[in-house]
């Protein structure tokens, strides 16, 4: 047995197991398959007794009550619609009869006649003997019928019950014999699988023990493990063989690796603490960690000079993206000054047109000349105040300083009034408390005008009815909610989880750039600290900006 490998001990038992289940299969489908015809004959006879039942004597009953009806009726008419029952019914049990026996048959004629001789009393209006008639003659042969009946129905349940009874005793016998087989095979079983799995299970046990001896010298590094010593001639031994070798190669190179391995820490702990000059001078025995040695020394010798590439290369991306973002808006910020200077370059127009007319009609005097020259001078003065707060804003803010949220919100929205305005969108701005917090104001206030551009444009082109756009500010326990919301239909679902990426755009490419949002993502998460999404609701977009309070920035 020890000398028989594995695999072919294995292959035994489950042949073996394998023919035993194909045995008690087919011993189970042929009870099953018993069964099944079994039931099949009781259903038979269950029909058979039905059968006499519905067909012969619930019939042979109302026949027998119509002749009664008939003897008994009161008038004519009745007894010319009972006559008519009783032939149709006699007509039918005729050819019921008929696929009985022979006794059944001849006993049904008996019945018959009697029938047949009270209908002619009754014909011939011979009341009394009629009566007489089918209350003797005609009520013994059709008891006797009935009996006749009664007794090939009880031949029929006497069959079924001996069916029954030899099914019983069949089923039985059946029974006896799957069990007697399954005690056999799991017998036979249990015995091949116990002398089988206790090999190997013994074998296992003592690869185990090794291999825990081999363990306990990795984490201990005191007594070098014991060779496993098997006798068996299959795999298991040769198993054993190869564990060993495995194990005495592992020991002598694990030293060395572990010396690497301090080493490694080592520079590991110095690269923590900002230190570059040390270096890996250990030789592992694995290949990986030689080459994970190399790899480390010129990670290290390359880090500094990468880390400071790197750090030059973000921030100068960082401000074209800036600057692409500025110059993306120069355009629609020249249409809000547009829109700024539309009405009070109207106003100006009116003033000198009126002073015209005036002269042209020697009506001028000093005081409207005067009055209109004032209002020149207030008008420019609003003019040239508009081009300082268009250049304020894009100056960036050098350092962070605390400044109230919503003066930073009215300076975005006065860059944005006189646009939403000639577009007819009503701007709501809600402000619950006045709030600080510390970042670059003007860098916020382009930040939300991106979006409140955004929102602008696109009821302006959708051309939504009652557009408008609303600003909420929220003060909670630790940080600051900015929420603008508007009416333009939302965003379309594929777009929605891209909206902050870079250079994306929804809009033609002469149109936008894909900066805006991206960089306002920028300057709130990464500037201030803050956190911004979006999600659509039933009218349209909702934006929600998120910034620590100054208590706890």
């Amino acid at each position: 047995m020890k000398n028989i490998p594995i695999k072919y001990k294995l292959l035994f038992l489950f042949s073996f197991s394998f023919i035993g289940m194909l045995i008690l299969a087919e011993r189970s489908f042929a009870l099953s398959k018993e069964n099944i015809r079994n039931a099949a004959m009781i259903f038979d006879n269950a029909k058979s007794t039905q059968h006499l039942q519905e067909n012969y004597i619930e019939p042979l009953n109302v026949l027998h009550e119509k002749s009664l009806s008939l003897v008994l009726s009161p008038n004519e008419d009745y007894r010319k619609s009972i006559e008519v029952e009783i032939l149709e019914q006699r007509q039918r049990l005729e050819e019921r009869f008929k696929a009985l026996d022979e006794k059944s048959y001849a006993i049904w004629q008996a019945y018959l006649k009697s029938v047949e001789k009270t209908c002619a009393y009754v014909a011939s209006s011979f009341e009394e003997g009629a009566f007489v008639y089918v209350t003797s003659v005609e009520r013994e042969r059709y008891y006797a019928l009935l009996k006749q009946l009664k007794i090939l129905q009880h031949t029929a349940v006497q069959y079924m019950e001996s069916n029954f009874e030899d099914i019983q005793s069949r089923s039985q016998a059946l029974k006896y014999e799957l069990a007697v087989l399954v005690i056999l095979l799991a017998t036979l079983v249990f015995i091949a699988g116990y002398s089988l799995s206790g090999h190997i299970v013994s074998s296992i046990h003592r690869l185990q023990e090794g291999l825990q001896e081999f363990f306990a010298y990795l984490q201990t590094r005191q007594s070098e493990p014991k060779p496993i010593a098997l006798s068996s001639k299959d795999e298991l031994e040769t198993m054993s063989k190869l564990l060993n070798q495995s194990i005495s190669k592992a020991t002598s190179d694990i030293q060395q690796d572990n010396e690497f391995i301090e080493d490694a820490i080592s520079v590991v702990n110095d690269l923590q603490q900002g230190i570059l000059s040390s270096r890996l001078h250990s030789f592992p025995q694995a290949d990986k960690l030689q080459r994970l040695k190399d790899v480390i020394n010129t990670m290290i010798d390359n880090l500094e000079s990468k880390i400071n590439e790197e750090i030059l290369k973000r921030t100068e991306q960082e401000k074209l993206l800036i600057q692409q973002s500025k110059l993306a808006s120069m355009g629609e910020m020249i249409g809000n000054i547009a829109h700024q200077w539309r009405q009070p370059l109207g106003e100006l127009s009116a003033i000198l047109i009126n002073l015209q007319v005036k002269h042209s009609f020697h009506d001028l005097d000093d005081a409207t000349l005067l009055n209109s020259i004032q209002q020149c001078n207030k008008l420019n003065a609003y003019m040239s105040s508009t081009i300082s707060d268009f250049q304020n804003f894009f100056k960036p803010s050098k350092d962070k300083e605390v400044f109230e949220i919503s003066e930073a919100c009215q300076k975005a929205i006065s860059m944005l009034k006189a646009s939403l305005n000639y577009h007819g969108i009503e701007l709501c701005f809600d402000i619950s408390a006045k709030v600080e917090v510390l970042g670059y104001p003007n860098e916020f206030a382009q930040a939300l005008l991106n979006i409140l551009s955004n929102a602008k444009d696109v009821l302006s082109e959708r051309e939504i009815s009652n557009p408008f756009i609303r600003l909420e500010l929220k003060k909670g326990y630790k940080y600051t909610l900015i929420v603008i919301e508007d009416n333009g239909g939302g965003i379309a679902e594929e777009y929605v989880d891209r909206i902050f990426e870079p250079y994306f755009t929804t809009k033609y490419a002469k149109q936008g750039t894909g900066i805006g949002l991206y960089m306002t993502k920028m300057i709130i998460e990464n500037n201030m600290g803050g956190v911004i999404n979006v999600k659509n609701t039933p009218l349209g977009a909702i934006f929600t900006i998120k910034l620590p309070s100054v208590a706890s920035a």
